[in-house]
């Protein structure tokens, strides 16, 4: 049972991000212009068709296409920031026991539902050139890095203001492993993530070492708030130590 406590803190969690949802610009993205491009059917960013365009490796996509595929993402069913699908925990537990072939199969069934989980398209590619199809693994690399590049593009990561727009938390730790960095410390400020690196060896691939890099998680954090939302809470515990007199 939760305390009257922990009811009210999810109470509140609620009613704050049922702000942010009203404010759709977050940073660089208007996700308001998203929207409606990917839900307009006669739109070249009709996310349907920009979907099955990713899956089938359509050399034509650029920035732009790949920007409205992974934010655009948000506004999906599928969108779940937060846990991962049976069929990726699947994938995952293939993947991670080195059976590389199956693990092709598993991880390209998540990707027709979800062709912008990164982390899956990541390990597809790490598979690939385990089992020795480099051509398939420069395919799927291609998908990888554009949509590295559409987070790069989205701030500069030094401040809260210019955070680097992210749509999963995990989606931050393809940013630092790109980057070559480690993270030390990790605290959640005002709606985004502040990430703080280890320095020592960092001088190996740049002059100054990047300490710190902000990631703002509004999406994830809002879809988290409507999950709640959607739950059935169970009533506050009238035996907690709050309510003694």
């Amino acid at each position: 049972m939760l305390t009257a406590l922990k009811y009210l803190v999810i109470a509140l969690f609620c009613l704050i991000f049922d702000g942010l949802l009203r404010a759709q610009h977050i940073g660089r993205i208007n996700f308001t212009e998203i929207k409606q491009n990917i839900e307009n059917p006669t739109s070249e960013y009709y996310y349907p068709s920009l979907q099955q365009r990713v899956i089938n490796h359509d050399t034509t996509l650029v920035y732009k296409h790949y920007k409205h595929l992974y934010y655009g993402c948000v506004f999906q069913d599928f969108y779940h920031p937060y846990g991962n699908s049976h069929a990726k925990k699947d994938f995952l537990d293939t993947y991670e026991v080195g059976q590389y072939d199956s693990a092709i199969v598993k991880g390209k069934a998540v990707l027709q539902e979800n062709p912008v989980d990164i982390e899956v398209t990541l390990k597809l590619i790490l598979a690939y050139l385990e089992s020795g199809d480099t051509a398939s693994a420069k395919l799927y690399g291609r998908h990888y890095f554009a949509f590295l590049d559409v987070i790069y593009a989205s701030g500069d990561g030094l401040t809260q203001e210019s955070a680097y727009v992210v749509i999963s938390v995990d989606d931050e730790y393809r940013i630092v492993g790109d980057l070559g960095l480690n993270v030390k410390q990790q605290e959640l400020m005002n709606g985004c993530d502040l990430l703080i690196f280890v320095k020592r060896g960092q001088r190996k691939f740049r002059k100054k070492p990047i300490r710190e890099l902000y990631f703002n998680v509004q999406m994830p954090l809002m879809s988290l708030s409507k999950s709640f939302k959607d739950t059935d809470l169970p009533d506050p515990d009238n035996d907690s130590d709050d309510d003694d007199e």
